[in-house]
Parts: structure tokens; C-alpha cells; sequence
């Protein structure tokens, strides 16, 4: 495991999206300030929005000299994702003809549900990014994407994902590529659930929980967001150690990972609950105790019994356990154990 420094630049600025109960006059909901959605957007340039995420970028490598850049984002955060895996920035900032603050330059790029890109201009034999990292070497990023069948934002459904996937195989700056579309989910599916608080549990589940890593309930493909989550961070650390990087196939050169290749995420059929609590009453109720006598009928046992009992009587008194010659296996079981009741014969 390596240091991992999360960095969230606020795109709005402290101004989000904020809808109010009210409409305008052609029916389109307004923010608080009066701001349908578009007029909202507008106060918040692409150049700026390009500026404030390059600078964050700029922070981890001069403050917290990272070693690799993985970026992540989710609908309009998830386009701006993908202009950086693509080198893309809306306008030139310095009077010498460089990009100030400098590109991102990610290693890693994962995009959910994204919007507001554009997939042509970033992505292709044609693309309008750049074809160099910040350090003079070619460009090599890995790029996920996560949507859902059911989104229908621009950028997001199912036929942008198979344009954003065509797009991605014919970049050579593109050393891997994932691009999921999930059955029967929506846009915002694998994160709008987040920060609202769940079932409550007893204190026996708590309990269970906390000190034995769940509640006797093991399951497998629980939903489609743990495994868009599990997806994401596992390929975002593939493609961002540097110490100890990831060898093997890219997933794209891999022709034995067809399912991983798919355009459509496939998903288990039903979900597999397995009960430990009934597995272990069912074991209690099936367990039969072993007697020290199992096979203990062969020549070769009894032989080591009376040798360990010869060697027992040695020069000693054995008094009643004494070695007789109609002993039975389980007699001189007996004596040895009188000897030595912790001995261990077989």
C-alpha cells in the first residue's frame, strides 16, 4: 500500500447548483438567485474551471511532491476528467505561448456518467490534446469509464459510451481502456446514494459488525455501486503505483478478459446469500465426536501402543499398569493415558 493524497478543488467555487421551488416563465426550474441551469453555468467559464483544476494538480507536485496523478470525477466533474487524460485545455495562459498552470497529466482517469465533452475532440487519430506529458515524454494515460444504460444526459448514454470506447482504442496515448455501461441504472447511480444514513442496526449487528467484519451475511455482486467503486479504485491503483508498478496484460490486449473488454457490465443473476449462522447450526447438528479408539484396530497402532508402554515401565513400578499380554488396544490406550494424560499416540 502507498500514501495516497486526496485532493477535491471546489469547480464552483462555493457556488453550486442550488434549485429553488420556483420556475420561470417557460417552466425551467430556478436556483435561489433567480439562475435557470444554463444562466448557472455560464457563471462558471471553462477556461477558469480548466485554471483551477491544474493548479490543484500543481499543488500535489510542488507541496506533496506526488509521484503519479489519478484523476476521478462524476458527471460534469467526469468530462473535465477526460479533458485531462486527453491533454485538452480551452485556451493558451501565458504570454510565451505555454499552458500555465501546467496540464495534469494523469497516469489514470476515471470518468462517471461524464457530460459536456467533447469525445472527438479529445480522443482519436484526430484529437485536439496534446501528445506529451509535462515532462517531455509521449503521453500514456489509462482511462475508465462508468455509465448506465438508462442515462439519457448527453455524454453519458449507452451510444456515447460506445463512441467514447471507439474513440479510446484508436488514441495511441491510450495504454488501456474500460468502459462499462451497467443494466437498468440511471445517471448518478453508483454515487447519489452517498451521505445518507442507512438502516439502522441493533446493537447485536453493531456489534458483529464492528468486531467481527459482518453480521453472519456474506454476499456476492450485493450492488452495482460497490462493484463501480471496486472497479474504479482497483483500476486507478493498477495504473498509478510507481514503486511497485502493476506487470501484465493491458485489460484492452488481454483476449482471454472478454467480460472486461464488453461494452455491457454484466452483472450476476441473482444475488448469493450465504447464511454462516445456519452453516454453523447445521455443522453442530451434523457434529459426531471421535472416540480415542477410531482406528485404533491396525497391528501398526497397537505395536506403537505397547512399545510407548514398554517404554513407560522402564526400570519403574507400573503397579495396575503394567503391560499384559492379553491387552487389548484399548486397555493399553488406557494405561498410557494413566501414565500421561496429555500424550498424543496418533
Amino acid at each position: 500500500c502507498q500514501p495516497v493524497v486526496v485532493m477535491a478543488p471546489d469547480l464552483f467555487r462555493g457556488q453550486p447548483w442550488d434549485p429553488s421551488d420556483e420556475v420561470s416563465a417557460t417552466g425551467e426550474q430556478l436556483n435561489e438567485q433567480g439562475q435557470t441551469y444554463e444562466e448557472w453555468r455560464a457563471t462558471h467559464p471553462e477556461e477558469r474551471i480548466s485554471i483551477d483544476i491544474r493548479a490543484a494538480t500543481a499543488c500535489l507536485r510542488e507541496r506533496y511532491a506526488v509521484s503519479s496523478i489519478a484523476v476521478w470525477g462524476t458527471c460534469f466533474g467526469g468530462g473535465r476528467a477526460l479533458e485531462t487524460a486527453s491533454g485538452w485545455v480551452p485556451t493558451v495562459h501565458d504570454i510565451d505561448g505555454s499552458v500555465a498552470p501546467p496540464p495534469v497529466d494523469p497516469m489514470a482517469v476515471v470518468a462517471w456518467y461524464p457530460t459536456r465533452y467533447n469525445c472527438r475532440k479529445l480522443f482519436g487519430t484526430n484529437h485536439e490534446g496534446t501528445n506529451f506529458g509535462i515532462n517531455g515524454e509521449e503521453r500514456s494515460v489509462a482511462v475508465m469509464a462508468i455509465m448506465g444504460d438508462q442515462d439519457s444526459l448527453a455524454g453519458a448514454t449507452p451510444e456515447d459510451a460506445a463512441l467514447l470506447k471507439s474513440c479510446l482504442h484508436e488514441d495511441p496515448r491510450v495504454k488501456d481502456v474500460m468502459v462499462k455501461v451497467f443494466p437498468g441504472q440511471g445517471h448518478g447511480f453508483a454515487h447519489s446514494h452517498l451521505g445518507q444514513e442507512g438502516d439502522i442496526r441493533c446493537e447485536e449487528e453493531q456489534v458483529i459488525d464492528e468486531e467481527f467484519g459482518g453480521s453472519g451475511r456474506v454476499v456476492v455482486g450485493s450492488s452495482e455501486a460497490d462493484i463501480a467503486f471496486l472497479l474504479s479504485t482497483a483500476f486507478m491503483e493498477t495504473y498509478t503505483r510507481v514503486f511497485l508498478p502493476t506487470v501484465g496484460k493491458a485489460v484492452r490486449e488481454d483476449k482471454s478478459a472478454t467480460a472486461w473488454n464488453d461494452l455491457e457490465m454484466t452483472m450476476p443473476s441473482q444475488e448469493k446469500t450465504r447464511d454462516v449462522r445456519e452453516e454453523i447450526n447445521k455443522s453442530m447438528e451434523d457434529y459426531s465426536p471421535s472416540t480415542e479408539f477410531d482406528d485404533m484396530t491396525t497391528e501398526e497402532h497397537e505395536e506403537r501402543a505397547k512399545k510407548i508402554l514398554m517404554s513407560y515401565q522402564d526400570g519403574k513400578d507400573p503397579g495396575d499398569h503394567a503391560l499384559k499380554k492379553d491387552d487389548s488396544i484399548e486397555t493399553m490406550v488406557e494405561k498410557l493415558y494413566a501414565w500421561d494424560k496429555n500424550l498424543e499416540l496418533f
